[in-house]
């Protein structure tokens, strides 16, 4: 089978297949997965001297796993080792330094991600979301932090949603779901076993479920009925890339938005039942955290709703500390007065 682009997966993809091949095909493969640098640099006629088998083998291999040809398999092998594994010790001369790489790195992220997120994807997911009776997601490492934001966000308009950082409660959550229930699997690589396997019991069980990967080719696509797919290209670190994470927030804030745009009047009164509740525990503010009764970020207002008080100027809180203490002074005269026995004198009027 032949793809329409080169994958972003190629490692991956001669693990899937290994067991398929034959044995001089697996001999290449061994070869490429404990040797993906020397592969990448190598040419063909050296791969196919070093594993002692033909070009042909060689080739052959590379349309077997899903590539148009050799020279595919080798972009494909490039940009996953690039992304994998980059080259840390060479940076020391860099006369931008390591944080302005980042930097250019996470933009870049970015920009490739907003440019090929599925806009119709996106918005299926808010519907699925907008409707579910119960929402998990699943996540480990950094994968884990951006899926507790995205639980955190859909508290906010009133979805019940749960996530677990401990597998195993991963995994029982998963067999509690349902018809109308959706499951979300967030995964980098696409590979992480645990989370492939909680989305996968998910779809057992007859819940909906979504993948949020970087790579459309992983484990984690052929167990889920919707895919958002972010598309970062380099890293600077290979774990925990701040790229990669960003990226993955930019769609979770994006699916947000959609949320809200789904059924702006049901989540835009959940929002601002959690903006009041949040004012209540901070103590500050509205002005200060930007949650008045018209939400910064929607653009909409509450009819019913008036405008909120200014915020008490330094003049005008001097004047109220002034009238305090002038009515609290009287109030203990008032007091003295009734202690001692004396009257007050009765104020004479014009009308007696």
């Amino acid at each position: 089978m032949t793809s329409e682009r080169p994958s972003r997966h190629c490692l991956q993809r001669l693990r899937q297949h290994f067991s398929r091949l034959s044995p001089a095909q697996q001999v290449v493969a061994e070869y490429i997965l404990k040797n993906p640098n020397d592969a990448m640099q190598a040419s063909i006629h050296e791969i196919a001297a070093r594993c002692r088998t033909s070009v042909g083998t060689v080739v052959r291999l590379a349309k077997d796993i899903g590539f148009e040809g050799v020279r595919e398999m080798k972009l494909a092998l490039a940009l996953e080792v690039g992304t994998l594994i980059p080259n840390l010790t060479a940076r020391q001369g860099s006369s931008r330094g390591n944080a302005a790489e980042l930097l250019e790195n996470t933009v870049l992220g970015l920009n490739e991600t907003a440019a090929a997120l599925d806009i119709p994807e996106l918005q299926r997911v808010a519907r699925l979301l907008a409707e579910a009776g119960h929402v998990d997601v699943y996540g480990a490492s950094t994968s884990y932090l951006v899926g507790m934001d995205l639980v955190e966000k859909l508290k906010r308009l009133g979805i019940y949603a749960s996530v677990y950082e401990n597998s195993y409660m991963q995994a029982i959550s998963a067999t509690g779901l349902g018809p109308g229930d959706v499951a979300i699997g967030v995964s980098y690589s696409g590979e992480t076993q645990s989370v492939v396997e909680c989305v996968a019991m998910a779809r057992e069980q007859g819940a909906t479920t979504v993948a949020l990967t970087n790579f459309t080719d992983s484990s984690i696509v052929d167990v889920s009925d919707v895919v958002l797919s972010t598309a970062v290209s380099r890293h600077l670190i290979p774990d925990g890339s701040l790229g990669g994470r960003i990226a993955q927030l930019y769609v979770v804030d994006a699916l947000f938005i959609e949320l809200i745009a789904s059924d702006s009047e049901r989540f835009d009164a959940a929002f601002h039942r959690y903006n009041q509740i949040l004012l209540q525990k901070v103590g500050k503010s509205r002005d200060r955290l930007g949650l008045g009764l018209k939400h910064p970020g929607l653009g909409r207002g509450r009819s019913g709703d008036g405008p909120s008080a200014p915020p008490p100027t330094r003049s005008s809180a001097k004047t109220l500390t002034v009238a305090a203490s002038t009515k609290k002074t009287a109030k203990n005269a008032k007091n003295t007065g009734k202690k001692s026995g004396a009257k007050t004198p009765r104020k004479e009027s014009s009308h007696e």
